[in-house]
């Protein structure tokens, strides 16, 4: 018994620092010894949130929801943007770290899980300073749900990882997958919400958008901005799908590590 606890934990620290080791080795490979890839990292939502603002002031169409166009177009797009590259980038650690696979105490999983806490490392400070700014700007409170708040970057955190298990595994055993990401990366995002509120939509077309997962996570985690805001989020649909995907994602990874790690 003392034994195999004792096993146990020293697996445990070995895991923990195979794993600091690949967080480290993403980060160079992210960034290198330039400071432009973390300006980059900070400006690219904000990019996007200026060409939403240019373009509704250029239509001048009623805003969607609330008093500040910034605001709202911020939460859409820090949503998303959040739960989708996160996802991505945690996906893109099994490939990058292919050769580390050589080595018998790195396996598959540590690569998307050392991916996955350097970005959601990123996307935190990232969310932190644009609500900052926003707070700066409006000069009110921006985050009116904490304990909301707080449950949203967790869910967005766990499908988001759940999302890279499944892309991971599944895209490495079928290249074709990795095709439909790319192609579907736009239509994704111009049915989340991001620009819109989905509960003003035709019934006939949140009936189709509302199977989306990125839509709830954007729901969720604009619901904790907002005092009042209607939103169409359901929980438990994003917690089921976010762990039917781990589910999977594992089962493959289980039974098809050897071809994994071959690719």
């Amino acid at each position: 018994m003392y034994l195999t606890e004792k096993s146990f934990r020293y697996a445990l620290r070995e895991n923990a620092r195979v794993i600091a080791a690949l967080v480290v080795r993403s980060g160079v490979t992210r960034f290198g010894e330039s400071r432009i890839g973390y300006l980059w990292t900070l400006l690219e939502p904000a990019i996007y949130v200026s060409m939403f603002l240019l373009m509704h002031g250029f239509v001048r169409t009623k805003l969607p929801f609330g008093d500040s166009a910034m605001l709202f177009f911020l939460t859409g797009v820090i949503g998303f943007r959040m739960t989708n590259l996160i996802a991505r980038k945690a996906a893109n650690g099994l490939s990058h770290n292919q050769p580390m696979l050589a080595y018998p105490l790195v396996k598959p999983l540590d690569t998307i899980v050392a991916a996955f806490i350097l970005e959601a490392i990123i996307w935190l400070i990232i969310c932190a300073l644009f609500l900052f700014f926003m707070y700066a700007f409006l000069g009110r409170k921006i985050i009116v749900y904490p304990l909301e708040f707080g449950a949203s970057v967790l869910a967005i955190s766990y499908f988001a990882f759940s999302f890279a298990v499944f892309t991971a595994t599944f895209g490495t055993l079928v290249p074709l997958w990795a095709k439909v990401l790319k192609f579907s990366n736009m239509p994704l995002m111009l049915s989340s919400g991001v620009v819109f509120v989905p509960a003003t939509l035709p019934p006939q077309i949140l009936a189709i958008i509302w199977w989306n997962p990125f839509l709830h996570c954007v729901e969720w985690f604009r619901s904790a901005t907002y005092l009042d805001y209607v939103s169409v989020l359901d929980k438990t649909y994003l917690l089921s799908v976010s762990t039917g995907l781990l589910v999977i994602g594992l089962a493959l990874d289980r039974f098809y590590r050897n071809r994994i790690i071959s690719e």
